[in-house]
């Protein structure tokens, strides 16, 4: 990427011990900052592994799950049974474009290296190869050669004496070079050899053979799918930014994600295998869709980007300017909680600004003429030497080189005036640190353009990505038409070289159209249609809640002008006492109704008071409490919910203010949904043949869904791990348990999973009288590389458990995903909602499926906005030969039975509660309140605190259990309760 002239506008200089002729920048030889902070490294422990040549792979092409077996005895994935016969057949076009023809051939695989390359540089090995001398040197050996950036390259043509070694005189560059830094570069070293070395010979019919089923997975089928990835992208990486599957062409016009980032629409491209093989066509497919990425703006000198991070993080920031960031960038000083001494940390705005490490920047002025070098943030300077003042530009000093070879301590900002006359205007901002140990004030950096932007995007951000990105399925298909138009296949001269030609149509696959069931309510039957709607006035919850009401309360959280007054809290109580009544809901008593002024303390007091109270008021231990609260923060919600599960062990309903004070009658019908199943009560369910017969199987069967939520990258807070139970016979109550499983860690652990799954199981034989003959096990969140883990380490602990328990059911194992591309775009409106999206039902098991494995996608749910996403389920496992009408029909019609929805939803209920768990589970986490808490902003709003304050370093070797959902204060039965009942909902 070539940097663009930008910045601040007022010349942009470079720091550095600069005399005479010279002009370089401070650096570990010529001074550091001084009493700079030794560096400690990385932790061994969290450092990444060099990938493997599958993993890296697989991050560019969805490849099956039989590719990341490690043993040739490991269990075979289930075998496809046949396909879906009921429903409507239809006519569907996928984003998928179909490879028509691929040679029969032999493709000669070559290792390259470079020496001397101490370093074992990538860009180095690249840099060399694209030097003219290596170009003119394999055009003399004839043939295309594709080259993968690393250590591989291919050709069409086998090379003489299967060697070849070029040497590279990199000193012909200085002619070249207008630039000081490039000469300099080059004169440590100038003369380099290439050595391509032939390694392999890949046969491409090992691939077809693979694709019919004739041979299995191994490193032959690597090859061949490896060379046809890189054939795909070479073309098109010579021309965009590449980011993993995607591509981005700088000159496409973006958009702004608030006020400090941009957008950039790109084209995803990566090629699939298809069950098209079994019918005359290739076996081969490529998956294109339009993707969205955030990237750091283009044209920012640091210190405007700086401002602009901060100001997008909190309201009252929003109107800073450079004078008060400056002011507010100041280090602190706080008393060490551990050892009570007093030190001086990084302030709060300090602490955003370091996801600017690693950021790389340019800096241009009279002594850099010509190409400007590219540098990488490695730290914002911060030195408690440097007290409340911080460390900027006066006080962070180094040694600087003089004329006489004398050395001289000198400031940053003294330097920049005595060398170039140039005084710094925002010199209290803190200085940057490079990879190379330099020193530069921000105000004179410049970004480099096209950085992708790694961190999660705050709620302003997140809504603008989201108006880019969902769009309707016409426009859509209309991007992902004019990206392939872009990529212009037919022109590849790779791809021609290697005689691979590609369809630029879309596939029109085979499909079906399910027919929706019909939802059940107590007072009656519905049937939806193919509109995925229905309403529920007049309707009566299919069953109420388990006990009377007799002992609930509303309370109004702060007393603010956002919050809600005692009148409008008991206007909500009483209508939403009249609109759960008409569902069906018991409820015998009015309930109380309080404001909590923010005066009376932290949420922790307000829930005791609001407890306590409501005890003493009703005479009897509290159902249910409801929470009104003026903000969406993260943390009042999770204080709430940990004090009410597991401090007073009763479930709780949180409210946003502005709902309540509307009392609007919609609303408190979806919270009589949430409170109702909360109560032990259902909503609906899909009727089966008869009243009391079950819908869905003939002998006792559960569903068991398992998700597991990993932190923000970079947190230390632990996975947690969530399981779910269908404990009836009609699947329309789940309870559910979690625990924490170490630290992004995917596979659930064999203490967890024995910590979980047997409390669950022996509630369902108490309410079922039997023990299950039948599990279907519904995984969520696993890619293909972890689908072995699943079987090795969780369905055999979950066996274990039930052999443990008398029980020994037969499993099926599903894999449910929503983390691929592929887009289900009708073409007749006839398959079509009113927004152009798939009918719910919509059912594709041709052409973007795998050749043999038992895999489907399914559009179940109605898209509210943009383009409807299918999920793609995998059965891996199957110990009950389940029909494919069967297993279709079953997860299609308990999409219908979601216990807070008048939709069907897009994931099986199963999972999707397993979703909602694992994030509640992350407010029972055993960790202080005040350590979560860095400082409130208005009253009854804290702030989070950083993870470094909040969990201990090191870290234990176990990840510290979640508290329980108990009290000794509580009848077990009530704990019982509590622990059986959808809490998480």
């Amino acid at each position: 990427m070539s940097g663009r002239s930008s910045g601040s506008g007022r010349g942009s200089v470079s720091s550095g011990s600069q005399s005479g002729s010279r002009a370089s920048s401070p650096t570990p030889s010529s001074g550091k900052a001084s009493g700079s902070q030794k560096l400690t490294g990385r932790d061994p422990a969290r450092d990444k592994h060099e990938p493997s040549a599958l993993e890296l792979l697989g991050k560019r092409v969805d490849l099956p799950a039989d590719a990341f077996k490690k043993a040739a005895d490991e269990t075979r994935f289930a075998a496809r049974p046949g396909y879906s016969t009921e429903g409507k057949p239809i006519k569907m076009q996928l984003n998928i474009y179909p490879v028509v023809t691929w040679p029969d051939t032999e493709v000669y695989q070559y290792d390259v290296t470079v020496k001397p390359n101490l370093k074992e540089s990538h860009a180095l090995v690249k840099k060399v190869w694209n030097t003219e001398t290596v170009t003119e040197a394999l055009a003399k050996q004839g043939g295309k050669w594709l080259f993968d950036g690393r250590s591989l390259a291919w050709s069409s043509k086998m090379i003489d004496r299967n060697e070849a070694r070029i040497a590279v005189d990199l000193d012909g560059l200085k002619e070249k070079a207008g630039h000081e830094d490039i000469v300099k570069k080059v004169e440590r070293q100038s003369v380099y050899y290439l050595t391509i070395r032939q390694t392999a010979v890949i046969r491409l019919s090992y691939l077809k053979a693979y694709l019919q089923g004739k041979v299995s997975w191994d490193t032959h089928v690597l090859e061949c799918i490896n060379f046809f990835d890189h054939c795909l992208r070479q073309y098109p990486s010579e021309k965009w930014i590449t980011i993993k599957r995607n591509f981005y062409d700088p000159e496409f016009p973006g958009g702004n994600l608030g006020n400090d980032l941009m957008t950039n629409q790109g084209i995803y491209v990566a090629p699939r295998l298809s069950e098209s093989i079994n019918r005359g066509g290739t076996g081969l497919v490529i998956n294109v869709d339009r993707c969205q990425t955030a990237f750091w703006p283009n044209d920012r000198s640091l210190d405007r980007l700086a401002l602009e991070i901060c100001t997008s993080q909190k309201e009252e920031w929003k109107h800073w300017d450079q004078h008060k960031l400056q002011f507010n960038l100041r280090h602190k000083e706080e008393q060490d909680k551990k050892t009570e001494q007093w030190k001086f940390v990084p302030s709060d705005a300090f602490a955003f600004l370091r996801r600017m490490v690693k950021l790389k920047f340019t800096v241009n002025h009279r002594g850099k003429m010509g190409r400007p070098r590219i540098y990488t943030i490695k730290r914002l300077v911060f030195d408690e030497k440097h007290g409340s003042e911080g460390s900027n530009s006066k006080n962070v000093l180094f040694e600087k080189t003089m004329p006489d070879g004398t050395k001289k301590s000198i400031s940053v900002y003294d330097h920049y005036k005595a060398r170039w006359g140039f005084t710094l205007q925002y010199w209290r901002l803190p200085i940057i640190e490079t990879t190379r140990g330099h020193l530069f004030p921000m105000e004179l950096c410049n970004i480099v353009p096209d950085q992708r932007y790694h961190f999660k995007l705050n709620p302003k951000q997140t809504s603008d990505m989201i108006k880019m990105a969902a769009t309707r399925p016409q426009k859509r298909t209309a991007d992902i038409t004019e990206g392939v138009k872009y990529l212009k296949w037919s022109q590849d001269p790779f791809l021609n070289a290697f005689g691979i030609k590609v369809n630029p149509n879309m596939v029109v696959t085979d499909a079906r159209l399910l027919k929706n069931p019909e939802v059940t309510f107590a007072n009656g039957k519905h049937d939806p249609g193919v509109s995925g709607r229905w309403d529920l006035r007049g309707k009566r919850f299919l069953e109420p809640n388990a006990f009377p009401l007799k002992s609930w309360a509303v309370v109004g959280c702060g007393n603010d002008v956002q919050s809600c007054t005692q009148f409008e809290l008991e206007n909500f109580a009483t209508q939403f006492s009249q609109v759960y009544r008409n569902h069906g809901g018991r409820v015998q008593t009015a309930a109380q109704v309080q404001v909590i002024p923010f005066t009376y303390g932290d949420f922790g007091k307000m829930c005791e008071k609001a407890y306590n109270d409501l005890g003493v008021w009703s005479k009897s231990f509290p159902q249910i409490i409801f929470f009104v609260i003026s903000t969406k923060n993260q943390l009042v919600y999770e204080r709430i919910k940990k004090n009410m599960d597991c401090r007073y062990n009763i479930v709780s309903q949180c409210l946003q203010a502005g709902h309540v004070k509307k009392s609007n009658a919609q609303y408190m019908s979806n919270v009589a949904m949430k409170v109702n199943s909360k109560l032990g009560g259902v909503t609906c369910k899909v009727p089966g043949p008869s009243q009391t017969s079950a819908p869905f199987w003939n002998e006792p069967t559960a569903m068991i869904g398992v998700d597991v939520s990993h932190a923000a990258p970079g947190s230390s807070q632990p996975s947690m791990a969530a399981l779910t139970m269908s404990m009836d016979k009609h699947a329309t109550r789940f309870a559910a348990a979690c625990e924490t499983n170490g630290w992004r860690t995917e596979t659930i652990q064999a203490t967890v999973m024995h910590g979980m799954l047997p409390k669950l199981v022996k509630h369902w034989i108490s309410i079922n009288g039997t023990n299950p003959n039948h599990i279907y096990y519904l995984r969520d969140g696993v890619s293909e590389g972890q689908f072995q883990a699943v079987l090795d380490q969780e369905v055999s602990e979950m066996r274990r458990v039930f052999h443990e328990l008398g029980a020994h059911p037969k499993f099926t194992v599903i894999i449910a995903t929503k983390r691929h591309h592929v887009r289900f775009l009708p073409k007749d409106k006839k398959d079509a909602d009113r927004n152009g999206n798939p009918l719910p039902g919509t059912l594709v098991e041709r052409d973007v499926t795998h050749p043999q494995h038992f895999d489907f996608y399914l559009c179940s749910h109605v898209a509210i906005q943009g383009t409807a996403r299918p999920v793609h389920y995998q059965v891996i496992l199957d110990d009950a030969n389940v029909k494919p009408n069967d297993l279709v029909k079953m997860i299609y019609q308990q999409c219908y039975q979601y216990c807070r929805s008048t939709t069907p939803v897009s994931l099986h209920p199963a999972v999707y509660y397993a979703h909602l768990a694992s994030n509640r589970a992350r407010s029972h986490e055993d960790v202080e309140a005040h350590k979560q808490i860095m400082a409130y902003g208005k009253p009854g709003f804290p702030y989070r605190q950083d993870d470094s304050e909040i969990y201990d370093e090191p870290r234990p070797l176990q990840s510290p259990a979640l508290l329980p959902m108990s009290s000794p204060n509580k009848p077990k039965d009530l704990v019982r309760f509590m622990n059986t009942t959808m809490w998480y909902v």
